[in-house]
């Protein structure tokens, strides 16, 4: 049994949603297709790899069956009137309505969305204590969907009491549930559960691929550099990365620490004993700590580990590791097969 991390204090954040498409390879294998990995602006070191699996939801069609009578994760019962401007809390949601052929829908997304349907929402807005909900309100929104309970629950309330449709994804569910509920929340319940098919299926053929490389015991610590309150994070429970970590059977850092989403109640010390054998991160998080150097000073102990001193350390798209998006299949793929390839 590994050793766990030392955890200072309890504290949750974001978990997202989505699904995924067929074959998976690292950089080394170019496609233009959805799940590529992008072009990163900083080298990676040596012996670090950059992996990423390809996607293809043409074939999934959708005609949204409205009104939705559809009871959110917050046991709230809600009818879903009108999905034509859609403000989402996240990359996960915005990922499967892009999936779904209904990226146009959305109307605003947050200011630090990485995906692509996030990025090219026509609004951006900021949520914070600070900034409270009016902002939210004020951009005349048909239907907010939120992705945490806890964070968002309140807002959806405030939502509806001013009129507005507004559901919230339980962001402690599997991630194939959390396809399903998004696909609810818009009248594409059937489409929801053929893109959590195709999830499961990847999952299941990537956990094949694990079981057969006899590195299933391995453990993986997946950090974040926009954790909560956007500080260095370790992934633990309610995330897409460890959910695809422990379900192709390898052992999470996160999990086993007792973590809940993305945390920063980790030690130096802890890491450390952890003794991760394989570091995995977001692309977006190798670009924001400007690569190997700001990640060392981020986590000072991590480069001290079996990962860190053996260069073990993957690089993969958001959409396939940060946020629960219909990617993650493919990233499970991609993953276990360059586990496998460890020497």
């Amino acid at each position: 049994m590994r050793r766990e991390l030392t955890i200072i204090g309890a504290v949750c954040a974001l978990a997202l949603a989505g699904c995924g498409g067929s074959a998976s390879g690292t950089t080394d294998e170019p496609s233009a297709e959805a799940g590529s990995g992008s072009d990163l602006s900083v080298p990676l070191p040596e012996g670090w790899a950059q992996i990423a699996g390809t996607s293809d939801f043409s074939s999934i069609e959708v005609e949204p069956d409205l009104p939705a009578k559809v009871t959110d994760g917050t046991g709230t019962e809600v009818e879903v009137k009108d999905i034509d401007k859609i403000i989402v809390a996240g990359d996960g949601v915005a990922s499967t309505l892009g999936a779904l052929g209904l990226a146009d829908n959305i109307a605003a997304a947050p200011e630090n969305s990485t995906s692509p349907e996030g990025l090219e929402a026509p609004e951006h807005f900021e949520f914070t204590k600070e900034t409270g909900v009016e902002g939210l309100l004020a951009m005349n929104g048909t239907l907010f969907i939120g992705d945490n309970t806890k964070r968002h629950g309140s807002v959806a309330e405030q939502f509806r009491d001013a009129g507005t449709d507004a559901v919230v994804m339980d962001d402690q569910q599997s991630q194939a549930d959390k396809l399903k509920a998004v696909a609810s929340y818009v009248g594409a319940e059937e489409a929801g559960e053929e893109l959590a098919k195709t999830v499961d299926d990847q999952l299941a053929d990537a956990a094949e691929t694990a079981k057969d490389s006899g590195k299933q015991d391995l453990s993986i610590i997946e950090v974040t550099a926009t954790g909560a309150g956007g500080q260095n994070a370790v992934a633990g429970t309610g995330t897409p990365g460890n959910e695809m970590i422990e379900t192709l059977g390898y052992t999470s850092v996160g999990a086993e620490s007792k973590l809940r989403g993305y945390s920063r109640e980790f030690s130096n010390e802890g890491i450390v004993a952890s003794a991760p054998d394989v570091i995995v991160m977001a692309e977006s998080d190798y670009e924001k700590w400007g690569g190997e150097d700001g990640l060392w000073e981020a986590f000072p102990t991590l480069q001290q580990t079996p990962a860190g001193e053996n260069s073990a350390v993957f690089v993969m798209p958001d959409a396939q590791l940060k946020y629960s998006s219909p990617e993650l299949g493919v990233g499970a793929q991609a993953l276990a097969e360059a586990v496998a390839k460890l020497p």
